[in-house]
């Protein structure tokens, strides 16, 4: 009897125990989570939001607004992380970074191409949940969708980007523009530049051109046919 006394006195301990363990367990997921800094310290000094002291981050605590850095510091040594919110058709024009570069699609699409002339048919989509690999001194572009995009980049810092945007005919192209227009040069409005034609539209103009001034040699002298020449007398 006293041993059975004793497994039941112990039973009960240990589900007194039990409770006060479960008691002290962390809140329900949903449940509101203390921040350890204010959030208008996080926004005002761009401060990595996850360290060695508090390696938890939940997504509640970034900044749905420009660029947020989560951990490390891209111009210094080491791993980052950052976080960027793209506004629709936010474009980057041809560039490299100097070290390796992940991108991560979280929402909406990004669409990258590469090259240092910039050219939308060469884009691909990156859609939500995509990742893209961008190993050194590649030189690419990029637009986000039509609604935005947030991607996530990381690598290994110090990193530099580079500008490097050139035209058609390979002549640089300033980082803060103009930028080419990639429009279709208009047809009979103004300048059209010759080397930017194919030869198939160059003979249609040439045809245009001469039909053009036939019709204006016709209406000069009043509708009327020209005579064909008399035969030469012999």
């Amino acid at each position: 009897m006293k041993f059975l006394h004793a497994i039941a006195t112990a039973s009960v301990t240990s589900l007194v125990i039990s409770q006060a363990v479960f008691a002290q367990a962390p809140a329900a997921p949903g449940a509101a989570r203390p921040a350890s800094r204010p959030a208008a310290t996080v926004s005002a000094t761009n401060a990595p939001l996850i360290d060695s002291n508090r390696p938890i981050m939940q997504v509640e605590e970034v900044a749905l607004k420009g660029t947020t850095t989560i951990f490390g510091d891209p111009a210094k040594m080491g791993p980052y992380i950052v976080r960027s919110q793209l506004a629709a058709k936010q474009t980057a024009r041809p560039h490299f970074d100097d070290q390796d570069r992940f991108i991560t699609v979280l929402q909406g699409t990004l669409w990258i191409g590469k090259g240092d002339v910039f050219a939308p048919d060469k884009l691909l989509p990156i859609r939500e949940g995509g990742v893209m690999y961008l190993p050194a001194n590649t030189h690419y572009f990029q637009v986000a969708g039509d609604e935005g995009a947030i991607v996530q980049i990381t690598g290994n810092g110090p990193v530099k980007s580079t500008h490097v945007e050139v035209d058609a005919k390979g002549q640089p192209v300033p980082e803060n523009g103009p930028y080419p227009n990639l429009n279709p040069p208009a047809r009979k409005r103004g300048y059209v530049d010759p080397d930017l034609l194919t030869p198939d539209q160059i003979e249609q103009m040439e045809r245009e051109a001469a039909a053009a001034k036939a019709a204006a040699a016709k209406k000069a002298s009043g509708g009327a046919e020209q005579p064909a020449a008399a035969p030469a007398k012999k």
